[in-house]
């Protein structure tokens, strides 16, 4: 840990410094040292111009893999900034469907940048790797996701109604107080997930896989859960008042299944 904040530190103490005086006084540090190795062979000017010459070309190597490494950070802006630009023209032109916009999401989210409150609704979507996505806030109504890989990110608050996410990977994803909503889950993977406080009414999570997810105070009211896993998932405070092809050994595969909320007719399946 502390090697790598002392080379987080060295970095940036190395970027604070100008590109043209970091190069200059690289390549004079590069020619003293040619010069020196070579100094039994010097005995006049001329000698040492020409041990320069012969170690010019190694030497402007060298300065050239400084200058690539120090304008690594300028080129990563630059890539950010067309990568944004893609997006913004994608929207503007309110097209559905842009592989160039997908390509910029995955990539601005390999570099660790932030898309939350990105807005992109009924936007095509499938199949993109958005795996540990900053995502808080994002309108995502109505999206395309199908087959997404959304695990471990962090889609709380996030607006995902009407969204079709069947068979996308939400395992470990924070979806707290996410809008869910009439969205399409089936056979979607929530292993994991935190949904606490999340609006699933109407949703249909068939045989999608909950299995441990937390599901504290969620709305799942009218939700069709038909071969949905619940097992191990923690069901305290959840609303399943007219949830659809709702079994008591879905149910009781969970935990805390006791103090979630049911119709009546259920509850007495339950023995409640």
């Amino acid at each position: 840990m502390k090697r790598k904040e002392t080379f987080s530190k060295l970095e940036t103490w190395i970027q604070k410094i100008p590109t043209w005086l970091f190069v200059t006084g690289t390549v004079i540090l590069l020619a003293i040292v040619a010069l020196w190795l070579e100094v039994d062979a010097i005995h006049s000017f001329r000698d040492a111009i020409k041990v320069l010459f012969k170690n010019a070309e190694s030497i402007a190597i060298v300065a050239a893999v400084i200058l690539f490494f120090k304008e690594a950070p300028n080129r990563k802006t630059q890539k950010h900034y067309e990568a944004w630009q893609v997006i913004d023209r994608a929207a503007a032109a309110k097209v559905p469907t842009s592989y160039a916009r997908i390509q910029a999401l995955q990539d601005l989210n390999e570099d660790g940048v932030s898309l939350g409150g990105i807005n992109l609704p009924g936007a095509y979507l499938q199949d993109i790797q958005l795996q540990g996505a900053i995502l808080i806030g994002a309108d995502l109504c109505g999206a395309d996701l199908v087959c997404a890989n959304l695990s471990r990110a962090n889609l709380s608050r996030a607006n995902l109604s009407h969204a079709i996410l069947i068979d996308a990977n939400l395992n470990r994803a924070n979806l707290g107080v996410t809008d869910l909503s009439y969205a399409i889950l089936g056979i979607a993977n929530l292993s994991d997930a935190d949904l606490s406080d999340a609006d699933l009414s109407h949703a249909n999570l068939c045989d999608a896989d909950l299995d441990s997810a937390f599901l504290h105070n969620a709305n799942l009211s009218d939700a069709d859960l038909n071969r949905a896993d619940l097992s191990r998932a923690d069901l305290s405070g959840a609303d399943f008042r007219h949830a659809k092809n709702l079994a008591p050994t879905q149910i009781k595969s969970a935990q805390n299944w006791e103090y979630a909320i049911y119709d009546q007719a259920f509850r007495k399946e339950l023995g409640l």
